[in-house]
């Protein structure tokens, strides 16, 4: 019969330590002990441990005191507890702080005691990586361990290689191109060629004047006839080849340059083609 006032004296000393410095007055016994029957009928122990502790204090009446000496041991013993152990990355770690219900927690000091319910608990490390939990605990559940291990931090992924650059690829001309270049360079030649000679023969003929003869005339008319046609051929040639090389990336066909000799009236011509 001695171990009813041993729990009863713990209980006291447990839940009221930071309660009463002084005995409550009667009025303050019967308001802890009207507060404790409604807050155990709503399910809130832990304010109805706190008010029956005040009211089974030896300074209150008989009549409330020996009722709230019999409720208190049955409100302690419906209380839960959870042992909460928190890990980075599988690892203990100093740096891991832990709430319950968003209030923080100490680490490796025992038992929390819990009312029964639905709780959340959650584990975060210093760097912000988090980890949550719900734990349903019935009435009288005791030292149910949870255990909230965070993900170890994941290590950088490396930095995707540079994109080579892109090969320059040589540039192809097609040797029609340089056939006409060198058909123009030759066209030019000509011109110029042509036409001093031309100039030359007219110089001549400036003193034979009007009586010059029919083969001195018909030579500087030649001259100047090649001069034309030699700048013709070199234009024709500029253009063409500078319209293939433009049009070089287009699809290949079969290309050619071709000149032909076409007998005029007064003389010669030059026709300069190109397939293409």
């Amino acid at each position: 019969m001695q171990t009813k006032p041993l729990l009863l004296a713990a209980l006291l000393a447990s839940s009221s330590a930071s309660a009463q410095t002084k005995a409550p007055t009667k009025p303050e016994c019967f308001d802890a002990h009207e507060r404790a029957q409604l807050s155990q009928k709503e399910g809130k122990l832990r304010a109805a441990k706190q008010d029956y502790a005040v009211c089974a204090n030896p300074a209150c009446p008989k009549l409330v005191r020996s009722e709230c000496e019999v409720e208190l041991p049955k409100v302690s013993a419906a209380f839960a507890s959870v042992i909460v152990s928190g890990l980075d990355g599988g690892k203990v770690s100093s740096g891991i702080k832990v709430s319950v219900d968003g209030a923080s927690v100490e680490l490796g000091t025992g038992a929390l005691e819990l009312e029964p319910g639905e709780h959340v608990i959650r584990a975060e490390t210093s760097d912000g990586r988090q980890l949550e939990k719900r734990v349903s605990l019935k009435a009288g559940q005791r030292d149910e361990k949870v255990t909230l291990d965070v993900p170890a931090a994941k290590a950088p992924e490396p930095e995707p290689p540079p994109a080579p650059a892109p090969e320059a690829k040589p540039s192809r001309v097609s040797p029609v191109v340089w056939v006409l270049g060198g058909v123009a360079v030759v066209g030019l030649g000509g011109f110029v060629g042509f036409g001093l000679s031309g100039r030359g023969k007219q110089s001549d003929l400036d003193a034979c004047k009007p009586n010059c003869a029919r083969d001195d005339v018909d030579s500087m008319r030649t001259s100047y006839l090649l001069a034309d046609v030699s700048l013709g051929v070199a234009l024709v040639a500029t253009g063409l080849g500078a319209y293939l090389y433009v049009s070089g990336g287009k699809k290949k066909q079969e290309q050619g340059v071709y000149v032909r000799t076409l007998p005029q009236r007064s003389g010669a011509g030059v026709a300069l083609g190109a397939r293409f």
